[in-house]
């Protein structure tokens, strides 16, 4: 019998645990007798709490909420039991209505679904951060009681709504790491009571809209990595003068440091990666703790300014002036600033000068001086720096010795690319292994280091030499037994003249093979697959490649993104070992490849054709030099690659082409207005219209395939017209714009006698 009650239960009782059993009757009652009612009192006291829920309540709402987006059974995240000691649900006095609702990162996902969330009007705290909601509901702009609000780490796409302005009573709103777009909206105007304010990491547009200035209760404001351009409102400063965190990194905005006069209570202030001008004299009042004015363009002589008295040098902890436009010296100011433990004056346009006076800055943890155009000796009492943890010194003047002793406590340390000389002290080489990472290439050092692995000499002591004793590298130099010592030499000597003589048969073949492997074609072709014309002298990338071993050991350094780990070999797969299928262009300074490196990054590879000629310390600073250009103009120049004797350039793959494609490829007889390359000076007396030069002219004629029309008519016809023809193309390869693909004398000659076989 208790079976039968227990299964007229299970009919009233929906799957998910709630329902109602109100109305369940227990038909058979005086029949089942006593027994039966007790057990079916007991069922319904157990499943009570479980399925006892009202509809059109906040419990129903929250619950509703819960389930749709994904939390299934709900009861299994603390969703159980009495409705006000659900995890994360906070009610009022009475038990009935909910004023606070903490799920983050529960995995909720998707769009909320109308009348669950927007139902709860009491509602006073929303956090519903670190999930993957896609989108809002049309109901949820109706929580008029809404305090604090925070959706950051979702995945919620499309403009922020104007009806945030229904939310008056708002203090703390942060939607930062989302995919929002659009401008922010005017009506953020009405957030009166709004102290906190984050829409970092989104997509937002436009310029910031003049009515944040109206929300005079703001104390934290950030904006940063958006695309928000344009300049400030007006009175920005003024207008929040309570606001004491200010983010607008990473963004696109106009403005000058006056745009902050006013703000008497800021204590952080970042506006790094925007296009701020004028003085940074300006920005300097007031309690500020953390200063990041760092790549605007901040201009002026630095040292010549005078500080505003209000500002406490004392409060300061941390400065970032790097990659603007300052000049002059270092302000002396900054010995006031005993307390800093960040600095960073990294490539600005500084005058050269001596070494920063850092005696009183002893609670600094970083400094970065790269680019300053120091000069002089690192001075000793950098070892006074007790608490420095990075020192980044790279790309000055720096000369002399290091000092026996720098910082102690150093993790990252930095003296590449000066003029220091002499040995590396040996007690820093002994801290070296306590460091995170570290770099001497490119001076005039030497030192002993044997206990460092192959690769991490090749990269950290790059122009360094190695003075290492024979006893500190035994295993390179045992000693070997008497007796055996005539017979290794007897067999190395004849071995090596066994190689040589064998590497000279194998030359002696290959260039009497080579003279034959080059040919002269004529095709229907598009300008841009080669400047010199539709006849190329053919080479084979092949030879270089060949050359350069273990493919998979030579690294690819790419300037902006050190953490890819690309090899020779990925170049070599992207480029289908550079063949002429991935060709794009061949210019001045040699052909151009296109490739698809791992993770879908598609490059233009350049082989420089002249690159050969610098030692790999050279090319490597030249193209590190390079990469640091940036204009809208330039192709960037991304990363670079040193295989064997080739030096490899690597940029952004420009998908409409280069300039000259645009300019020159116009398809043959076809004239149109914008086909001004014709334009050019002409003589009506010479014979030659639209053409400055004869060579240019010829070369014009051989290209269109009318190289008839170059031979002198008097001299046409008294021989094979087509003999004519190829010593023609012959001329045109020799006189290529491009050195590298114009042929040997050696070839011409091979040329020049497969033309006797040419007949009519």
């Amino acid at each position: 019998m208790v079976a039968v009650v227990v299964e007229l239960l299970a009919l009233q009782v929906p799957e998910n645990g709630y329902g109602s059993i109100n109305d369940a009757k227990v038909l058979a009652f005086g029949e089942m007798g006593f027994g039966i009612f007790g057990s079916f009192l007991v069922l319904t006291l157990f499943f009570k709490p479980l399925v006892c829920q009202q509809p059109n309540t906040d419990e129903s709402f929250v619950f509703e909420f819960l389930q749709k987006m994904g939390l299934n059974p709900p009861k299994d995240y603390g969703f159980s039991g009495s409705f006000c000691s659900w995890r994360g649900v906070f009610c009022d006095d009475k038990g009935e209505n909910v004023v606070g609702l903490e799920a983050s990162g529960l995995g909720l996902s998707g769009v909320i679904p109308d009348t669950t969330i927007g139902k709860l009007i009491k509602l006073e705290t929303l956090d519903l951060s670190s999930n993957r909601i896609t989108a809002l509901p049309s109901d949820f702009w109706s929580l008029g009681s809404i305090k604090k609000l925070n959706l950051s780490h979702n995945q919620i796409t499309g403009s922020l709504s104007s009806n945030i302005g229904n939310f008056g009573r708002l203090e703390s709103l942060d939607l930062s790491f989302n995919n929002f777009s659009g401008s922010i909206p005017e009506a953020v105007s009405s957030l009166s009571s709004l102290q906190a304010l984050n829409l970092s990491h989104n997509g937002f547009e436009s310029a910031i809209p003049t009515g944040i200035a109206q929300c005079r209760s703001l104390v934290a404001v950030d904006l940063s990595e958006n695309s928000l351009n344009g300049s400030l409102p007006n009175g920005f400063g003024a207008a929040l003068s309570q606001l004491k965190f200010l983010s607008l990194a990473g963004n696109e905005i106009l403005g000058r440091a006056s745009d902050f006069t006013g703000m008497k209570s800021i204590i952080y202030l970042n506006i790094s990666g925007n296009q701020f001008k004028g003085s940074v004299v300006e920005v300097f009042e007031g309690p500020l703790e953390v200063i990041d004015l760092s790549r605007n363009q901040f201009q002026g002589h630095i040292a010549q300014v005078n500080f505003s008295s209000t500002f406490k040098w004392s409060n300061l902890l941390y400065l970032d002036l790097c990659e603007n436009e300052l000049s002059g010296e270092f302000f002396t100011d900054l010995i006031h600033a005993q307390n800093l433990k960040h600095l960073n004056l990294a490539y600005n346009r500084f005058t050269k000068q001596r070494f920063l006076q850092v005696d009183m800055l002893t609670n600094l943890e970083y400094l970065n001086l790269s680019g300053t155009n120091l000069i002089g000796e690192i001075p000793s009492n950098v070892s006074s720096l007790v608490s420095l943890r990075t020192l980044d010194l790279s790309e000055n003047h720096l000369s002399n010795r290091i000092p026996p002793v720098l910082a102690k406590n150093l993790k990252v340390l930095d003296l590449s690319c000066n003029n220091l000389t002499g040995d590396i002290p040996l007690m820093l080489i002994g801290e070296l292994h306590g460091m995170e990472s570290f770099n001497f290439s490119y001076n005039n050092l030497s030192f002993c280091a044997s206990q460092f692995s192959r690769e991490t000499l090749e990269a950290a002591f790059i122009g360094s030499v190695n003075s290492c004793p024979i006893a500190a590298n035994p295993d390179f130099f045992k000693r070997r037994a008497p007796k055996h010592r005539g017979l290794e030499i007897a067999l190395v000597l004849t071995i090596s003249m066994v190689c040589l003589l064998v590497g000279l048969l194998f030359l002696a073949f290959r260039c009497r093979r080579e003279t034959r492997m080059w040919v002269v074609k004529q095709n229907s072709f598009r300008e841009e697959q080669t400047i010199s014309g539709p006849f190329s002298f053919q080479t084979d990338s092949t030879t270089w490649v060949a050359d350069v071993k273990q493919a998979t050991s030579v690294p690819v350094v790419i300037f902006e993104k050190p953490l890819l780990n690309f090899t020779f070999a990925d170049l070599l797969s992207a480029t289908s070992h550079f063949d002429r299928g991935t060709l794009l262009a061949e210019g001045r300074f040699g052909p151009v490849y296109g490739g698809l490196l791992p993770g879908g990054i598609h490059v233009a590879v350049k082989v420089l054709v002249h690159g050969s000629t610098m030692t790999d310390q050279e090319a490597a600073r030249e193209l590190e030099y390079l990469g640091r250009i940036k204009h809208p103009n330039l192709v960037p120049l991304t990363g670079y690659c040193l295989a064997g004797e080739q030096r490899i350039a690597i940029y952004d793959y420009m998908e409409n082409g280069n300039l000259q494609n645009l300019l020159y490829d116009l398809p043959l007889g076809v004239q149109t207005t914008e086909d001004w390359s014709n334009d050019t000076w002409e003589d009506e007396n010479n014979g030659i219209q639209n053409e400055a030069t004869l060579v240019s002219w010829v070369r014009g004629l051989v290209r269109r395939n009318q190289a008839l029309l170059a031979i002198d008519p008097k001299i046409r016809g008294t021989g094979p017209d087509a003999q004519m023809i190829e010593a023609l193309k012959i001329g045109y390869l020799c006189t290529a714009e491009t050195p590298s693909k114009r042929p040997s004398m050696q070839q011409v000659v091979g040329l020049l006698k497969d033309l006797e076989q040419i007949t009519l």
